[in-house]
């Protein structure tokens, strides 16, 4: 959930949107909608009987690399797992694909350096 996907129906249309829903039939609500032929829409239902494929659009982020970029503010303080691929900061924050766990000033100043790399990642 909350991610940008494409989502291609079997009449050739695609929808382009962020990921807000999905029910027990698979049915999946979209937000900030855009059709392939340009229609926008605020909230649009797929249904799933239509959908031919679902594709996310947003890419991966590296925390092997944000562990290395992490190394700089918190020196011998950072730990990259790679059989979880998770990166853990004075054995206390942990950061992974779903987002960072962890309170206090230690977790809010990796929360401030993970969307600096973020946006250093995707070119803002």
């Amino acid at each position: 959930m909350g991610k940008e996907v494409v989502v291609g129906l079997h009449n050739g249309e695609e929808y382009r949107g962020v990921l807000h829903a999905v029910d027990s039939q698979l049915n999946i609500i979209l937000i900030n909608a855009v059709t392939k032929s340009g229609n926008k829409y605020a909230k649009s239902l797929l249904m799933s009987r239509y959908i031919i494929y679902i594709n996310s659009i947003e890419r991966e982020i590296d925390l092997r690399a944000f562990a290395k970029y992490a190394e700089k503010f918190f020196p011998g303080m950072v730990k990259y797992v790679e059989e979880s691929n998770i990166v853990l900061i004075s054995d206390k924050v942990r950061v992974s694909e779903i987002g960072i766990e962890g309170s206090g000033p230690l977790a809010e100043r990796v929360r401030q350096i993970y969307e600096e790399f973020v946006k250093r990642q995707r070119g803002e």
